[in-house]
């Protein structure tokens, strides 16, 4: 016996004083009424109602009931009206900083047609890491090696006058010797790496392939804001290690660099499987928001769990993966 739909019959009955008038108020047949108050009755050990020539009356057990009935009913369609609220609660996504607002549109609108709003808060790698850690958030796209990653982008330089040919590390270094042409141009300049960059895995890659190159300490440069790096680039022609997409955003020149290759990775991880599996049906449009690489049609990993593990990024605890190992390939474009 559903015993909130049995309260609701017995409570709508009551009042309406007529078993005929209650069921057409809640919608069932009346012999599906009278069951309801006899499977009522049988399970409280006693009449509930008694019928009189104009209907149906309560009897004093029935007077007793009724408010606990009432109370059961009330919060029943309370607890039904918050569950649709939930439900209607957006879905908080961590991301990079450097996600456009258009591109940002793009997948809240595809999410939107799905019945799913998202509500995206930008920040710093370390910073996504700990707000998932924290449940802040419900989902973040956490900063891994290009290896471990479901999305990948490419890094290169940008630079004010622009640049002919790839770039390598090796250019920046200083020399006595005048250099003519594009090599000559980017001797002694330095090489400013961006927030979203600020990870083991690329930062300390970069510093360890300019100590090779020789470069000096001070030309690799992790300034405290994008916009002071951003600024230094203007100003002193120094290079910017950026994506493609963020360059154009800046409305500077872009070349890739190939000594040494470098890729952002990105996996998109979930405190709830449920939420893993909404997510990872916007795939593409992700990979869009990142200008990666993509995906390869194969479907997103995106994991889930309740246990912790350290951040590479230097954030703190994650949810970790519920176990596809899938998210450790890079993944190309489809």
């Amino acid at each position: 016996m559903d015993l909130v739909e049995a309260c609701r019959t017995f409570t709508a009955v009551s009042e309406l004083g007529s078993m005929t008038l209650g069921a057409a108020a809640t919608g069932i047949p009346q012999p599906v009424a009278s069951r309801r108050i006899a499977g009522l009755e049988e399970q409280f050990g006693a009449r509930l109602l008694e019928r009189t020539g104009r209907g149906v009356s309560l009897t004093p057990f029935g007077r007793d009931m009724l408010a606990s009935a009432t109370r059961l009913v009330e919060l029943a369609d309370e607890m039904m009206l918050d569950a649709d609220r939930a439900k209607l609660r957006p879905i908080s996504v961590a991301v990079p900083a450097s996600y456009s607002t258009r591109n940002l549109a793009v997948l809240a609108a595809s999410a939107q047609e799905e019945g799913l709003r998202i509500d995206f808060q930008s920040g710093s790698p370390g910073r996504r890491a700990d707000d998932l850690a924290a449940r802040k958030v419900r989902a973040a796209l956490r900063a891994v090696p290009a290896a471990e990653a479901t999305w990948t982008v490419p890094l290169g330089c940008a630079h004010r006058t622009g640049l002919a040919d790839p770039v390598r590390i090796a250019a920046l270094r200083r020399s006595r010797a005048r250099v003519p042409g594009e090599v000559g141009q980017l001797m002694g300049q330095r090489l400013r790496v961006l927030g979203e960059d600020n990870v083991p895995h690329i930062r300390d890659r970069i510093r360890r392939a300019a100590e090779t190159a020789g470069l000096l300490p001070f030309q690799v440069v992790v300034d405290h804001s994008d916009s002071a790096a951003v600024a230094a680039v203007l100003s002193d022609g120094d290079l910017l290690l950026c994506t493609e997409d963020e360059a154009a955003d800046l409305r500077l020149p872009w070349a890739p660099l190939i000594d040494p290759q470098v890729a952002r990775g990105y996996v998109l991880d979930a405190v709830s499987a449920d939420d893993a599996t909404v997510l990872g049906a916007f795939d593409a449009e992700i990979a869009d928001c990142l200008g990666s690489t993509g995906a390869d049609g194969a479907g997103t990993a995106v994991s889930a769990g309740d246990e912790s593990g350290r951040d590479e990024s230097g954030g703190g605890d994650r949810a970790v993966s519920g176990g596809d190992e899938s998210a450790s390939e890079p993944r190309g474009q489809g």
